[in-house]
């Protein structure tokens, strides 16, 4: 972990290509050679920017060799400044200004994060209390529930009160494909709470206590409600609106963004933006 860098720490980082590839390399966002990595022998050093070679079989890499950044060839030192500002939640389009950098150079960074953040390991178990809620994203018109949300992209959520939220695009909003996330996702046993659409029948035949809050008559009944996983809802749809339209093919990409950044929410997202590129490079051969 690189822990909390503040923007002073940072500057410090790009004043160079040297800072930012050292900076780079102990997050495990490149890798770390202490040998060649084409014969084993352990003489080999920096014969220019950027440039190793070994002494023994004579061959040369780059410091991108093997990382997630292989192939790429924008500056470490703005990289560094792109994985900021995407923390900062800045355009795409603003970010390329600020850069210097050509939009599509930043936005292939940008989808690099958001690809990293959609292929985090997704084994979270909820379990206490938790709400259960769908949505509908998209379309070109306001659509009702179910079956008659035309044109629209169905999401399925899980929240955990004071815990995480869990976010998935579902197919439909049939009674069997959100039991089954349920099922997969919360432990028996747990309290469920969910408003009175029919999908959510059945419930408690599958191991669950589950309370329903009416949303005709109130908004709560005490500790019977959903408006945190409803508050998670207005939080994705005010975020995505600055996007004028996803395509549905993009959009659990945003989708699971929003949720990466709300779970992280209390800690530093910049830290976990690396952790997740250092994961990406552990695994490339």
């Amino acid at each position: 972990m690189v822990g909390v860098v503040s923007l002073v720490e940072l500057m410090g980082v790009v004043v160079d290509e040297v800072a930012a590839e050292e900076f780079l390399r102990e997050v495990g966002v490149l890798r770390r050679f202490d040998v060649c990595p084409f014969c084993g022998g352990a003489g080999f050093g920096r014969v220019r920017r950027g440039r190793y070679r070994c002494w023994g079989c004579g061959r040369e890499w780059g410091a991108r060799w093997g990382s997630v950044l292989a192939g790429s060839r924008t500056p470490l030192s703005k990289f560094v400044l792109a994985v900021k500002l995407f923390e900062m939640d800045v355009s795409v389009r603003q970010a390329a200004r600020q850069l210097e950098l050509a939009y599509n150079t930043v936005y292939d960074i940008f989808l690099l994060l958001r690809n990293s953040i959609s292929g985090m390991d997704a084994d979270t178990s909820f379990s206490g209390e938790i709400e259960l809620d769908e949505a509908y994203f998209g379309g070109k018109r306001p659509g009702r529930r179910g079956r008659g949300a035309g044109g629209k992209i169905p999401v399925f959520g899980i929240l955990e009160r004071g815990g995480k939220v869990r976010v998935e695009v579902v197919a439909d909003v049939g009674g069997q494909t959100l039991a089954g996330m349920a099922i997969r996702k919360v432990k028996r046993g747990s309290l469920v709470y969910t408003d009175r659409f029919r999908s959510y029948d059945g419930l408690v035949s599958y191991g669950f206590r589950h309370q329903r809050i009416d949303h005709g008559q109130r908004f709560a009944n005490g500790k019977v409600y959903i408006n945190g996983i409803e508050g998670f809802w207005s939080y994705a749809k005010e975020r995505l609106s600055k996007y004028h339209g996803l395509s549905p093919n993009r959009f659990p990409l945003y989708l699971k963004e929003l949720e990466f950044r709300y779970n992280n929410r209390h800690t530093d997202l910049y830290d976990q933006l690396l952790q997740l590129l250092a994961k990406h490079t552990s695994g490339t051969n």
